[in-house]
Formats: C-alpha cells, structure tokens, sequence
C-alpha cells in the first residue's frame, strides 16, 4: 500500500483539491481532505457525529484510509460517514453508545455491526459460524 498526495477531482463536490489517496494494487482509495465549503460541511457534520465515539475527522480518515473505504466485514465499500455507516467499538471498554476512543475498532456496515453484536464479538462463535456455513450437510 502506497500513500502519496495530490490533486484529484473531489467525489463530494466536483472541484480539483490537494489530496492523501492510497495506491493498493489496481485500487485507489482517496481520503475525505477537500477545502471546498460544500466538503467542509460534510467534514465538520462527520466531524461531529464521530466525537461522540472520542475521534477527531482525521483519525476518522485515518481508519477510513487504513481500511481503504471498504467495510471489513463484508469488503463493499462504506463511503462517508452516512446513515448505514458505524464506528465499531469494544463495548467491554466501554458499554453503551459512547467511546473513550481507543477502543474504537472500526469503520463497518450497520448490518454488519449488528452481526458481530450477535455473535457477542467473540472471534470464537465467528469461527464456529463461518465453519458452519462452510460445512457440506449429509442431507443435502
């Protein structure tokens, strides 16, 4: 994985910005970085949704980045911070719907946040679900 900066065409607001995008193979990934006012707004919006899970906008980029915009669950992309789209954090840290931000994990699908709730974030039940879905039954 490569980082390099420069400029790009902003996905939000159409404009020509200074940019961090990240080169993974045949993948880029562009960091959510434009000074356009539009993309401002959108920055300080995520900005705000995020502190409450104890994260600046650039450590949300940073695991946004570092996840190359994909979920980590499923793989599809998340995009910007939207409805559909959570912070993932440890809930044995910190329980609730707060994060004193270095449990937080990372950037999912809510759909696929709910999952791991389900299987009580214990890589062990993950393990025996996806052996499960693997298994080829006698009766079928």
């Amino acid at each position: 994985m490569l980082e390099i900066k420069g400029t790009a065409k902003c996905a939000c607001c159409g404009g020509m910005n200074e940019r961090r995008f990240v080169v993974s193979g045949n993948e880029t990934v562009w960091a959510f970085r434009c000074d356009s006012p539009k993309c401002n707004e959108d920055q300080q919006e995520i900005a705000k949704r995020v502190r409450k899970y104890g994260l600046s906008y650039d450590e949300y980029a940073e695991i946004h980045l570092y996840q190359r915009g994909r979920c980590p669950i499923c793989t599809e992309p998340i995009g910007k911070f939207r409805p559909g789209i959570v912070i993932d954090h440890d809930h044995t840290c910190c329980p609730g719907r707060k994060s004193c931000g270095r449990c937080v994990r990372g950037i999912l699908h809510h759909q696929c946040n709910i999952a791991l709730g389900m299987l009580r974030d214990d890589p062990d039940n993950a393990e025996r679900a996806a052996d499960y879905l693997r298994e080829e039954f006698p009766w079928q």
